[in-house]
């Protein structure tokens, strides 16, 4: 397969990172798009060209379509996933995965039955700092680690939740786990390993929805490291900050940054001068990406790995463990939303 002819299902504001990036892609064509507002799918395929399709079920149906990009809300994920591998597409599936971790087995079985690759959008792996930090964690630089901690401290107006009454509820959103905190999660399981237990507590304290607005979460990794986790949209008057930090016997890094893409604190055993890392990778000095570029390098990374033959994409599976976190904090509200 040399083109890899891709569709869209779901034109919001997501998709447009998605059209820009394939734009850029040598080898990928954006052939078919589909959305239950006509003039959503209308704006899209003016932008990036297309089939146009109000529902999507049609556009699985369709032979030139060889993958498909489910950009819905969430709570749709998993259902639009299932329907696309079973019309034999390959799918990459934007965060979160599944709303539940029964939804997500469900999703990697089918992906391994119909031999199609499953894929998921986790940009903050791409960035050249975190892919170095993880690195030197695999390479043992870090040497024994002690704790990771991801602190999501953001802010959400009631107006933000009222004019897209879905991410008020449970179903459609999820709650600031799987919404808000979803990358940084990402990064720090992706960094300390699997979990092996999970406590938590949550509250919804500043807001008309039917989730939660706080998570305070404490983690024991398999290797016995510890993990905290601080999520929020109540912080006010804005956004304060969204960090994700890693110590070690050998290193201590913070990372920071808009999108988690930049240094706070860089100190491990042997490398360069803190100043000299700051200097490069630092909050103020850290190249500054175009929104879709994240979007462009998922994109890129997912073909190729559906042209290897590649079925369940490693990002799946911390995606996985992700979701079992968070339905053991939230209890059973998530696993009955995806009954």
């Amino acid at each position: 397969m040399e083109l890899v002819r891709l569709g869209i299902i779901g034109c919001g504001a997501i998709s447009k990172k998605h059209g820009e990036a394939i734009s850029r892609i040598e080898g990928a064509k954006l052939v078919a798009a589909a959305d239950l507002v006509e003039e959503n799918v209308r704006q899209f395929v003016n932008a990036y060209e297309g089939k146009s399709y109000g529902d999507y079920r049609d556009l699985l149906e369709d032979p030139n379509v060889d993958a498909v990009i489910i950009a819905t809300p969430s709570g749709l994920h998993a259902k639009m996933g299932q329907d696309a591998l079973d019309a034999g597409k390959h799918v990459l599936v934007e965060k979160p995965l599944a709303m539940c971790a029964n939804d997500a087995d469900r999703l990697i079985k089918k992906a391994q039955e119909v031999k199609r690759c499953l894929g998921t959008v986790h940009p903050n792996r791409h960035y050249e700092i975190s892919e170095m930090i993880h690195k030197a964690i695999e390479d043992g630089r870090f040497g024994k680690l002690s704790h990771g901690v991801a602190t999501v401290r953001w802010n959400r107006t009631q107006k933000y939740y009222d004019e897209a009454p879905w991410r008020k509820t449970r179903e459609m959103d999820g709650g600031v786990l799987l919404n808000q905190a979803w990358h940084a999660l990402d990064l720090l399981f992706w960094f300390m390993g699997p979990v092996a237990k999970v406590q938590g507590i949550t509250s919804k304290r500043l807001h008309d929805i039917d989730t939660e607005d706080i998570a305070l979460v404490t983690l024991e990794f398999e290797s016995g490291a510890l993990g905290l986790v601080e999520a929020t949209t109540n912080v006010y008057p804005r956004n304060l900050e969204q960090t994700v930090s890693v110590f070690g016997e050998k290193g201590t890094v913070v990372l920071g940054g808009r999108r988690i893409d930049a240094v706070r604190v860089w100190r491990v055993e042997g490398d360069k001068d803190e100043k000299e890392v700051l200097g490069v990778w630092g909050e103020d000095t850290a190249l500054k990406h175009d929104p879709s570029w994240g979007h462009e390098r998922v994109i890129r990374t997912f073909i190729e790995q559906l042209k290897s033959g590649i079925n369940i994409a490693p990002e799946v599976s911390t995606a996985a463990i992700a979701i079992r976190v968070i339905e053991s904090v939230v209890g059973s509200s998530l696993g009955a939303a995806c009954e």
